[in-house]
């Protein structure tokens, strides 16, 4: 009698090893950090490279590394990494509630609301000394009043972090890499940074910071200034030089093609369509920003808050910003709630400075499963 063959025909051997392979391949294009965010379509960058620009002595990690050694993984959660994403959003304005909802939700992040204040709500005994209403628009006084409420929650709340947008903003399909290369520029620029005087909660993005100011119109920056900055370079989401704005002090042909500038502010920046607070930075801001005088319009005195860094406040920037307002299709006075156009105007593309894979402009093509379009070809 023969021995019983107990090895596998040749065909099952073949067969395994096949299955093998192909769950590999299923893995390999479905796993990894950007998929519990984007659909498998969405566009999804190439590593970028983080490097001090000439003005820092060391030279920080290649980007590669510090994905390995570092945990920015929080970056990818459904809250970018802070605590909470809270949006500012005026109640009859539900069009814009509806627009960032469904951003938020295709590329991978829950928003939660705080209404925005008009102007004739607040009243004379809750204006804040300093601040003339003869002076400034109403609608100036209510956008102060909405974000120091969504500034106080932070406080109320005892968060940790959160970050606050504006209802009209726009950012890239891949924020959240663009976010993971901000937090390692961000924690290098901390290294010179005076301590936390509160018992710091981990984050992605260090424990030393109290202020991000990650969406801005204009930044006024100098590239010999004194203080530290972190160059990210070849950034494939940063559009073209001779479509980049934001700034009125430098030239975009001073520093490489598709670079962002990670920096302390040390000059005037405008505009508070995205910014970060965390817990220390929220009770900072709120004295600053609320309970103090309030001479100007918010994002005015924010930029003083971190020009002059009074009560030691520790704020980074970036320039191109990730988030942007975004200038819809339509009646150009449904724009802002704040600025008066003509009624009449009407604009038929909608756009957005700066953002190359605009969300807002690749809405249809994140549903249908298409490769996201970039705003402009050159």
């Amino acid at each position: 009698m023969g021995v019983m063959n107990h090895s596998p025909p040749v065909w099952r051997s073949i067969l395994l090893v096949g299955i093998f392979f192909s769950l590999l391949h299923w893995a390999y294009y479905v796993g990894g950090p950007f998929s519990d965010s984007f659909s498998s379509r969405v566009l999804k960058p190439a590593a970028f490279e983080a490097n001090r620009s000439s003005d820092i002595a060391h030279k920080a990690p290649e980007a590669s590394s510090v994905r390995e050694s570092t945990n920015t993984s929080d970056v990818f959660n459904s809250t970018l990494g802070f605590e909470k994403v809270i949006g500012l959003n005026l109640p009859d304005r539900a069009d814009k509630r509806d627009n960032l909802s469904l951003m938020s939700a295709l590329t991978g992040f829950k928003i939660s609301w705080v209404d925005g204040v008009l102007g004739p709500a607040v009243p004379d005994k809750a204006v804040p000394f300093g601040w003339d209403r003869t002076q400034w628009p109403e609608a100036n006084l209510g956008s102060w009043r909405g974000h120091i409420n969504a500034i106080r929650s932070i406080v109320e709340d005892d968060l940790s972090s959160a970050l606050i947008l504006e209802d009209d903003v726009d950012w890239d399909v891949s924020l959240k890499p663009q976010l993971s290369q901000f937090a390692e520029a961000a924690k290098t620029l901390q290294a010179d940074f005076p301590k936390s005087t509160l018992h710091p909660d981990p984050s992605p993005y260090g424990q030393d910071w109290d202020l991000l100011w990650i969406g801005a119109c204009l930044t006024r920056f100098n590239r010999e200034q004194s203080e530290p900055k972190v160059l990210l370079r070849n950034d494939p989401t940063v559009a073209p030089r001779h479509r980049l704005g934001q700034n009125d002090t430098f030239a975009w042909d001073e520093y490489p093609e598709h670079s962002r500038i990670v920096y302390v502010p040390d000059h005037d920046t405008i505009c508070s369509f995205a910014y970060a607070l965390s817990r220390e930075g929220a009770r900072k801001a709120l004295l600053y920003l609320g309970v103090e005088d309030q001479p100007t319009v918010f994002d005015f005195h924010m930029s003083d808050l971190c020009r002059d860094k009074p009560l030691g406040i520790r704020c980074i920037s970036l320039v191109p910003g990730l988030f942007m307002h975004h200038r819809p299709r339509g009646r150009v006075s449904h724009d802002s709630d704040i600025l008066e156009f003509d009624p009449e105007e009407v604009r038929e593309v909608g756009t957005t400075e700066n953002i190359l894979y605009s969300t807002r402009l690749n809405l249809r093509n994140l549903i249908e499963g298409r490769e996201p379009q970039k705003q402009w070809a050159d």
